[in-house]
Parts: C-alpha cells; sequence; structure tokens
C-alpha cells in the first residue's frame, strides 16, 4: 500500500471528523463542553486579576487547534503502524460514560475511568459489544497523545490561588485546568475483500492486533479509517514549582503509564488474563499516579512562601509594569530605586508619591539578583501590578484542597 495514499487518506477521514454533518456532531459538542469549562475559568481569573488574563477567545481557540494537531499528530502513526480496531468495539459507551463522569467531577473526565468500567462490567457479564483490547488500546494511545498535549499546552490559563489543606496551612500557587477536543482517524477491520470506496489493503505488517481476524483470510482482509471525536483533560494544582515545570514532570509520567497500557492492550489480544489485567490498570494506575504526584507536592517545599526580607511574587496582573518589566513568578522584590522593601506595606507606602521611572531589584529563586526598568512620564506609576504572597491570610481568597471522589468515599468508610 502506498504511504502517501494512507496519509491522505488519513487527513481525510480527520477533515470529515471536524467539518463533515454525518461526522462532526460529537466533535461540536465536545466544542461546547471546552467552551463552557473555560466561561468558568475567564469568571475566576476575572476575580483574582481584575480582568480575565487570557481571553475565553483565546482559550478556546488555542486548546481546539492543539487538539487538532494532536489529532493528526497520532492518528498518522497508527494508521501507517497497523493499529487496527474492529467494528464492534464500544467507542460509543466509551464518549456517553466519559461525558457522566464529567457531570460528576472535571476530573473524571478522563477515558481511563470510562474506559476501565465498561471493560471490567464487559468482562465480568460477558458482553460481546465490547472489545475490551481495542477499548483499552485507544486509551492508551489517547492518554500518550494527552502526555504530549500536557507538556505543551498544559499550563496555558493557569491561575494563581491560595489553597488550604487538611492540616489548616495555606500555600500560594496556581491552580490548571485544559481541555482539549481531539479528532481521530482510526482504522477498522471493513471485510474480506469486495469492498469499494476508502479501504486500504493490508500491508504485509497489518495489522498489530488480529484477534477478530480469521488466520487463513488474513491477506484478504480490508480496512477503512474512520473518523471519531474525544476530550482530553487536564486539571492540577501546583505550590513547589511553576506551572510550565509541573506540566513537564507530570506529562513524563503519564507517558510511562501510556506505554505501559499500551502494551498489555496488545498483550491481551492474545492472552485472555492480560484483558483483566489491562482493564483494571487503567482507572487504578491512573488514579494511582494522580494520589502519587500530589503525595509529592505536599512533600516538597513550596515555592510561593512569605519572606521576612522582601515581597514575594505570586503572579502578575496583564498588562501591569510588573508584567511589562519581566517580573515572574517566584521572584523576590528586594529594593525599589535603591529603597530596601521589607514589606507589602513598606511597598504600598512607596508609591503614593508621584513615581514615573522605577528601577526594582529583584531575586528569583535561585538567588539570582537581576535589575529591572520601567517608566511612564505620561500617567505615573502607582504600584507595580503584582499579586505578592501575604505574611497572613487576612484578605485573601483561600481555596480548599477538593478531594477525589474516591478520596471522599474512602474518607466516608472511615469514618463509618
Amino acid at each position: 500500500m502506498d504511504i502517501l495514499a494512507m496519509i491522505k487518506i488519513c487527513i481525510s477521514t480527520l477533515t470529515a471528523a471536524m467539518l463533515s454533518p454525518a461526522s462532526n456532531f460529537v466533535f461540536i459538542v465536545f466544542i461546547l463542553i471546552v467552551y463552557m469549562q473555560y466561561k468558568r475559568i475567564e469568571g475566576f481569573q476575572g476575580i483574582i486579576y481584575g480582568k480575565p488574563k487570557e481571553t475565553l477567545k483565546s482559550l478556546v481557540l488555542t486548546s481546539v487547534l492543539a487538539g487538532i494537531l494532536a489529532g493528526t499528530a497520532i492518528s498518522i502513526p497508527m494508521v501507517l503502524a497497523g493499529i487496527s480496531f474492529s467494528q464492534d468495539m464500544g467507542i460509543q459507551y466509551l464518549i456517553i460514560l466519559s461525558v457522566l463522569l464529567m457531570l460528576l467531577d472535571p476530573r473524571l473526565l478522563c477515558f481511563s475511568y470510562s474506559g476501565g468500567i465498561i471493560c471490567i462490567i464487559s468482562l465480568i457479564f460477558g458482553f460481546k459489544k465490547v472489545d475490551v483490547s481495542g477499548i483499552m488500546l485507544l486509551v492508551g494511545m489517547l492518554h500518550l497523545l494527552e502526555s504530549i498535549l500536557i507538556y505543551f499546552d498544559g499550563y496555558r490559563g493557569a491561575v494563581p490561588v491560595f489553597m488550604e489543606s487538611d492540616d489548616g496551612s495555606v500555600r500560594g500557587g496556581f491552580t490548571m485546568q485544559r481541555f482539549w477536543p481531539i479528532p481521530i482517524a482510526i482504522v477498522l477491520f471493513a471485510g474480506y475483500g469486495g469492498f469499494a470506496g476508502d479501504v486500504v489493503s493490508t500491508p504485509k505488517w497489518w495489522p498489530i492486533m488480529r484477534p477478530y481476524l480469521d488466520p487463513l483470510k488474513v491477506g484478504e482482509a480490508v480496512f477503512t479509517a474512520v473518523p471519531i471525536s474525544a476530550i482530553l483533560g487536564y486539571s492540577e494544582f501546583t505550590s513547589s514549582c511553576l506551572p510550565k515545570e509541573k506540566c513537564r514532570n507530570t506529562s513524563f509520567k503519564l507517558a510511562i503509564y501510556s506505554i505501559i497500557l499500551i502494551l498489555l492492550s496488545i498483550a491481551s489480544s492474545y492472552i485472555y488474563i492480560f484483558k483483566y489485567i489491562a482493564a483494571l490498570f487503567a482507572p487504578i494506575g491512573h488514579e494511582w499516579l494522580i494520589r502519587y504526584e500530589r503525595k509529592l507536592e505536599k512533600k516538597r517545599q513550596p515555592i510561593f512562601t512569605p519572606v521576612k526580607n522582601g515581597v514575594k511574587v505570586l503572579d502578575t496582573l496583564p498588562g501591569g509594569p510588573g508584567e511589562k518589566m519581566g517580573i515572574k513568578p517566584g521572584d523576590i522584590i528586594v529594593s525599589i530605586n535603591n529603597k530596601t522593601i521589607v514589606t507589602i506595606e513598606g511597598m504600598d507606602d512607596f508609591f503614593k508619591e508621584y513615581i514615573n521611572y522605577i528601577w526594582v531589584n529583584v531575586k528569583n529563586r535561585f538567588g539570582e539578583i537581576r535589575t529591572l526598568e520601567y517608566k511612564d512620564y505620561y500617567e505615573g506609576i502607582d504600584g507595580l501590578g503584582i499579586i505578592s504572597v501575604p505574611q497572613d491570610r487576612n484578605g485573601i481568597l483561600v481555596v480548599k484542597e477538593k478531594k477525589t471522589p474516591i478520596e471522599r468515599w474512602l474518607r466516608k468508610l472511615k469514618k463509618d
């Protein structure tokens, strides 16, 4: 089979997932879900910053574009490598359950949970219209894709918050919530010869998984590419590192989880017991990964804690002097115009006089000091435009740490 022809079929299928009236309904629904989630985040940004730091339009468009690029990036290798699925794999159940779980908790908008639940139920009750190996393989591929999206795009739209832990301590940090609607082209087994239209004749290495094929007719098997849509989400809080660093650490661990799940899925198409192993590993492994990350987060030294001398920066206000000067989260304001800054009140007092030019010495979290300058001869400068880490919790908006549904359920069992 000509590789260019395979890529052409893949791209036309992806286009159908987004533009064809017969195929794009689910993709449009997912875009609307993304829009509603970002509408809420935009409102939260307005409370924190006074106005959204990143517009609703920007958040939605970048999510959709990243999703389309990611869907293309995973679809073409899947098609070329011969990762194929049976026609009765049960994708529709996967999508429906994912949306229902999202209504309980946005964090549950994850195919590892819905896929694991569907496959376990199918294995226990013997539902024939669920391809456990196929669904688990698709979940693994989607999570591998998610790890890439988190690495490059997960930190966009992060919002600074003060989080209260169970012990009553308050940590400054960033909450991240990012969602991506994904169009995907997957290859389905169409039958044995005699098919017209966009079909792919079987190359010698095809397919990697073939439990649904008659071993004597593999050479006659014909496949067709079909469009599907998915939605991926990422939700996390960090106080021990910056959002971009947190995303890159998380993406690495998620990629390892994804590769393990993919290998288990392939093995399950040949050895039956691995169907149970893959179906259980998908939700349990994913939940363990989340709990492990949160445990590490609590053990690490938080960045955004008060300092005795100076003012620590949590974030800068959009369009303010601090952002324009290049002040970064985690920086400490040491002095302004050679005047030592010890407290937030002292910094505020400095700007009570008319100032039109400032030079600020800031120390980053690695101890390096740099001098930044800013001037405004027309309107003057009445502040740095920063969100600072307060020395006490009076007057700040504190968000309580949210427990996962499983954590809430376990806590309830302990109380009973």
